[in-house]
């Protein structure tokens, strides 16, 4: 290599190659991370061979290309330096009170609907009616529809087992963002099971932003995987859809295609909001707010256009 072709490969501000070569070449380290170091090396047509010895793995690269081959596992690490995704916002107990009290709210604000005065008038003019939906074009019963229960076992069952999980995602990702992307899931579920049945149909129930959530969760523990293998994925996949089977299956009223599509949804957007956490990170306490506070007003802008019709 000439001396025009090792300036081009020197990482800029950086006046040693020692240290960096001792970083990655000349100490042992564990066989995942070997292999991923191993794997870019490859892409960057540099020699090496991944040595095994009784401290563990190491990357040989000859003398004349361990400049480079430092140079390109440095430039790598800082490109991957927050990747996987560490989601740790807040403390276990803060978490768990603000999401039982936002719970709590809930569950009394979407009592109303059991009043005889107004259980009749709030499922005719906020379930999801398929027709209402797609031939009258009545959006907001796509997040009216997730306020509604039919009866108090009905809505607490989706408080407790949605409890659990918002303490879950919200840990991972904040109370504003994921109660956002819970309701998101909701709103989409209901509008591809709206799409799906294309007839008579209506849903209500929580349950579809609830499984959205198992969805989201189900996607960051994926994206969280050091290494995104088959094996890696299965496993958290799997395990999504066998408590989506365990959990929403059962019941002689329950709208199937609404879990399941609140389930897919939360998981795209899960997978989605993964990769753009991994390029800005989670946000700011104050954005965190800001999207709790749209997330607030988006059923309630919804029920009073509701209202208005």
């Amino acid at each position: 290599m000439n001396e025009h072709d090792k300036s081009r490969h020197e990482p800029q501000g950086l006046c040693d190659y020692s240290a960096l070569v001792e970083r990655y070449l000349h100490r042992p380290v564990p066989k995942a991370r070997a292999e991923i170091w191993s794997l870019v090396l490859t892409a960057r047509d540099v020699p090496h061979k991944v040595l095994h010895s009784v401290y563990g793995y190491r990357i040989a690269v000859p003398p004349d290309h361990e400049n480079l081959a430092a140079n390109e596992l440095e430039k790598y690490e800082n490109e991957n330096r927050a990747w996987p995704l560490r989601f740790e916002v807040a403390p276990w107990y803060p978490n768990a009170q603000s999401t039982f009290w936002t719970l709590l709210i809930l569950t009394a604000i979407f009592s109303i609907c059991f009043s005889e005065n107004w259980k009749e008038r709030l499922i005719g003019i906020g379930s999801g009616n398929v027709d209402s939906i797609l031939r009258d074009g009545q959006w907001w019963r796509l997040v009216t529809a997730l306020t509604l229960h039919t009866d108090p076992p009905h809505l607490l069952g989706n408080m407790m087992m949605g409890g659990l999980l918002m303490i879950w995602l919200c840990s991972l990702l904040g109370i504003g963002l994921g109660w956002g992307i819970t309701l998101l899931s909701g709103i989409f579920g209901n509008l591809i099971n709206a799409l799906v049945h294309g007839e008579a149909h209506s849903s209500i129930g929580s349950s579809t932003a609830i499984f959205g959530a198992l969805g989201v969760i189900i996607a960051l523990q994926t994206l969280s995987a050091r290494r995104l293998s088959l094996r890696d994925c299965a496993i958290p996949l799997g395990a999504g859809f066998a408590l989506l089977g365990f959990l929403g299956t059962h019941g002689e009223r329950t709208d199937i295609g609404a879990h399941l599509f609140g389930f897919m949804s939360g998981l795209i957007l899960g997978l989605i909001a993964g990769q753009l956490l991994k390029i800005s990170g989670l946000p700011s306490l104050k954005s965190d707010h800001f999207i709790g506070m749209i997330t607030c007003l988006v059923p309630i802008l919804a029920w009073l256009i509701a209202f208005q019709h």
